[in-house]
């Protein structure tokens, strides 16, 4: 029931970004979808805060899902404002202001869960989606140019392109490694070495302070190494953090394979995003950014489903060697297809 409540997520993101990609190319605005993400995740969180049982929770994360399928819409308007030749370093800071306000929510939510009770952290959420969907009404959003009309055919283009398609596929073992551990399991086998509510939260608080390390030495580490090896070490860091864990015996020891993983992930997750950005016109890369996400969503629906049947036939364990098999395999995908120098 874990599985599947986490993995109720990824099930608006799945069906809704590529629409959202295509609306938001077409309509030739990307805010107004901007803003809808930010009002359904109040919803889903106010609708978390009141679920009577576990079928509940699963309904109003779908919601929050539905949030999560906006980041489509984030990501390419905030690229907008940037030229092309800026897209890593453009890409790059947004994932890392996203990896900290992750950090801030993980950590002050674990403080209000133990202090206010579990339901507070969904208050939280309302108040601060809120507040985010009035900043973003008063936002200016850059006039898009060269617009093509959307038909099947430009999207069957746009989706075929190698290089998104290489990225997307990579994209897939990256999120169902995050969701089968980060946000499905570690949890869950903190409790068991001991953890409270709050140094639960203070784990995946390290976790996403690492993360906006490595999505901040992107850039610098691209320059110097190219994408391909940049991604590599990425892939292969996250890999040996999920190895680690069950070797892990008290909370110290966990926090720090999730600091490593936090820095794999963030790096990997800010080079895929920027690469997908990359392969196409700007104009088109609302539909390209839809596709990507909607492919690796894919990950992040069946990490959770297929790691909570893993933990209930083998065991906890086997969910963390089965995420760095699958880690392993999208390390050995980068070298599926030539990636760009810089």
């Amino acid at each position: 029931m874990l599985g599947a409540v986490v993995a109720s997520y990824a099930i608006a993101q799945v069906g809704l970004r590529i629409p959202i990609g295509i609306a938001a190319d077409a309509l030739g605005r990307r805010k107004p979808f901007a803003v809808i993400a930010l009002v359904a995740s109040a919803l889903g969180a106010l609708w978390l805060a009141l679920s009577p049982n576990p079928w509940s929770l699963f309904a109003a994360r779908a919601v929050t899902g539905i949030a999560g399928a906006g980041w489509v819409a984030i990501t390419v308007l905030y690229a907008s404002y940037f030229a092309t030749g800026d897209a890593a370093r453009a890409m790059s800071r947004i994932m890392a202001v996203n990896a900290v306000a992750l950090v801030l929510a993980t950590f002050i939510g674990g403080l209000l869960a133990d202090a206010l009770g579990t339901d507070s952290t969904f208050y939280a959420g309302v108040v601060v989606a809120a507040a985010g969907a009035v900043l973003l009404l008063l936002a200016e959003e850059p006039p898009l140019a060269d617009r093509r009309p959307s038909s099947p055919r430009l999207f069957l283009e746009i989706a075929r392109v190698p290089l998104l398609v290489t990225v997307s596929v990579i994209g897939i073992a990256v999120q169902f490694v995050s969701f089968a551990t980060s946000f499905g399991f570690v949890p869950v086998y903190a409790e068991q070495i001991g953890a409270t509510d709050a140094e639960v939260g203070y784990i995946t608080t390290a976790m996403f302070a690492t993360s906006v390390v490595g999505t901040l030495l992107v850039p610098w580490m691209v320059a110097r190494s190219g994408y391909a090896v940049t991604l590599l070490i990425g892939v292969l860091v996250t890999a040996i953090a999920a190895a680690v864990v069950p070797l892990t015996s008290d909370v110290l020891e966990l926090g720090v394979t999730q600091a490593l993983n936090g820095f794999g992930r963030g790096s990997t997750n800010a080079l895929l995003i920027t690469l997908a950005v990359l392969a196409v016109a700007p104009a088109q890369r609302a539909t390209a950014m839809g596709v990507y996400q909607a492919v690796y969503a894919i990950g992040m629906l069946s990490g959770p489903v297929v790691s909570g049947a893993v933990a209930d036939a083998v065991g906890i364990e086997a969910v963390f060697y089965l995420s760095t098999a699958v880690a392993l395999a999208g390390g050995v995908l980068v070298f599926a297809r030539p990636l760009p120098r810089s």
